[in-house]
């Protein structure tokens, strides 16, 4: 049977999940195996503009408890140079360090793919930066 995440109803944006793996602060996560999980991202996973849970606001090793933004202000890591302003996307890297870190999206971008947030201030490439986080789908222009 599932077990529901400690997502409390008078402040809905945030709630408390279970590591599946390590975690890193500050981070992007997708959902885990079971609804009361999440993990970082994987290989295999459609690359960048993947479906996040949200952002972990601790480290966590696998199995502790970690509380996640899913939706409004939170910090982030830069992947890449960002500008304030700029809409973001989650990116997979093999380098478990740079792996769910943000990066500006540019040029086309494909319906279905996620856009995470925007980004509040500028950032260098590994700098923590401010993120309106609220994870919206692109959807095909006509």
């Amino acid at each position: 049977m599932a077990r529901t995440p400690a997502i409390p109803m008078e402040t809905p944006y945030k709630g408390s999940f279970e590591a599946e793996g390590d975690i890193l602060q500050y981070h992007a996560v997708i959902a885990g195996t079971d609804d009361h999980q999440v993990k970082e991202l994987e290989r295999g996973e459609s690359g960048d503009g993947v479906n996040i849970e949200g952002v972990a606001q601790e480290d966590a090793l696998d199995g502790n408890s970690v509380p996640v933004v899913h939706f409004g202000i939170t910090w982030a890591f830069a992947s890449g140079a960002i500008t304030r302003g700029d809409e973001v996307e989650a990116i997979y890297s093999a380098t478990a360090a740079e792996n769910g870190r943000f990066k500006t999206i540019s040029g086309a971008y494909g319906a279905g793919k996620m856009i995470s947030g925007i980004a509040l201030e500028d950032a260098e490439d590994g700098a923590k930066f401010k993120l309106f986080l609220h994870r919206r789908k692109q959807v095909a222009l006509s």
